[in-house]
């Protein structure tokens, strides 16, 4: 991890962040780079998710949610490729407030994290900024040709969804389990490969993410408002009056979305159960080049407006 900075860098990165570095292309953090030899037969994914404070996290935010935040949100992208995690490379962002203190707590959640997916740091780079942020490109493995793309949705495909959505929309004020602990499910994501057609993650709300699946598979997805799965404070928001639509389009749920053929109905209730995951059919795709985006229908079949579909980054 090379960067600038007289915040006493190289002590931070021997102190803190070398301990979890455990694995040969580390290099035990004393070079500029890492160097890895893929194993035969499988692909090399790899993602980034970056997270900035007072966009993606409180201003306030302690540094264990920051840490497990960003650790899950790129093994979500992992989980939704098919990947199994390899390992990942840190940028830090250090801001004025991120003392010593600080990023010792930052560096024993993210660890655990780590350790809670098997991956080792492989390196990364530090500096420092007015405004803190976090970074994260991890790398995984997956058989070679198999990886889960956003666009292999084929005409008549069921779709399906993991876990239950909202809850981390619900939690963001709160810093509930849901925003500041999420559990993608990893495990489910890589049982898929070779049944299902097409996957993402939901981390921008269901609906925009699943909108993205239409675009890049030139289909329309017809959407069961009734059948999205939620939980209890889900449910209980909205006899409280919200509206499902922000539920639908809140973002960072951090499941897996994915098409798969009628055929794979059985199996997939199977490797659900086998890994502990609820899962949950939601719609169909159906092949259209005219009408590539997701239409949320109620029990009458007619779609449901929707004034805002999740979040934007720009």
């Amino acid at each position: 991890m090379g960067g600038s900075g007289d915040w006493g860098e190289f002590d931070a990165i021997a102190k803190l962040f070398a301990p979890l570095a455990d694995s040969p292309a580390a290099l035990n953090l004393q070079d500029d780079a890492a160097v890895f030899t893929p194993p035969a037969g499988q692909d090399v994914v790899i993602t980034t998710d970056a997270l900035v404070s007072g966009v993606h996290f409180p201003e306030n935010a302690d540094a264990m949610l920051i840490a497990r935040r960003l650790v899950a949100c790129n093994i979500s992208d992992l989980a939704a490729k098919g990947a199994k995690p390899l390992g990942c490379l840190l940028t830090l962002g250090v801001g004025p407030d991120w003392d010593e203190a600080f990023l010792s707590a930052f560096a024993v959640a993210f660890g655990a994290a780590l350790s809670d997916y098997d991956m080792p740091l492989w390196g990364g780079d530090t500096v420092t900024t007015a405004t803190p942020f976090v970074s994260l490109a991890t790398h995984g493995l997956v058989p070679k040709g198999q990886m889960l793309t956003r666009s292999g949705a084929q005409d008549g495909d069921d779709i399906y969804v993991t876990g239950t959505i909202g809850d981390a929309w619900i939690d963001l004020l709160t810093h509930g389990p849901a925003y500041a602990s999420p559990q993608p499910p990893l495990a489910f994501g890589q049982r898929i490969v070779g049944l299902a057609h097409a996957a993402l993650d939901v981390s921008d709300g269901l609906i925009a993410d699943l909108d993205h699946m239409c675009h890049a598979s030139s289909g329309k997805i017809a959407l069961d408002a009734a059948a999205v799965p939620l939980s209890v404070s889900g449910r209980a928001y909205l006899k409280q009056g919200g509206a499902l639509a922000d539920l639908l389009s809140g973002g960072d749920d951090l499941q897996i979305a994915f098409a798969a053929p009628p055929s794979a109905a059985e199996a997939l209730v199977d490797m659900a159960g086998e890994t502990s995951i609820a899962l949950t059919r939601i719609g169909q795709f159906t092949a259209d080049e005219a009408t590539k985006y997701v239409l949320l229908l109620n029990a009458s079949g007619d779609e449901i407006p929707l004034a805002r579909r999740g979040y934007r980054h720009f």
